[in-house]
C-alpha cells in the first residue's frame, strides 16, 4: 500500500511539473495572443499601428493582389495578417494552443 500511495505522488508531481513545464514554454505566444486581442478589431488599422502595438512581423510574403501578408508567432501562437495599401484587409490565419 505505501508502494502505491509514493507511485501516486510521484505521478501527482510530474503532472504538475509537466503542466507548468507547458505554461512556460507558450507564455511569450499568450501574451502575444493578449495583446492582439487588446487591439480589438484588426480590419481597418493601420500596418503602422499594428507594428507599433505588438512588435515587427516575424514574416512578410508579397500577395499576388498587390498587398502583403504579416505574420507573427511566438510558441504557442501565430497570426497571419493581410494588408492593402498599408491597411489590414482582416485576419488569414490565427492559432492559439491551449493547455
Amino acid at each position: 500500500m505505501d508502494y502505491f500511495l509514493i507511485m501516486v505522488g510521484v505521478a501527482l508531481v510530474v503532472g504538475l511539473i509537466s503542466v507548468a513545464q507547458q505554461k512556460a514554454v507558450t507564455a511569450p505566444g499568450r501574451d502575444l495572443a493578449n495583446t492582439f486581442a487588446a487591439l480589438g478589431t484588426l480590419t481597418g488599422r493601420t500596418e503602422q499601428e499594428i507594428v507599433d502595438a505588438v512588435g515587427p512581423a516575424n514574416a512578410i510574403s508579397a500577395m499576388a493582389d498587390g498587398g502583403k501578408l504579416m505574420q507573427w508567432q511566438r510558441t504557442g501562437y501565430h497570426i497571419a495578417l493581410a494588408f492593402k495599401e498599408g491597411v489590414c484587409a482582416g485576419v488569414t490565419h490565427e492559432y492559439l494552443h491551449h493547455n
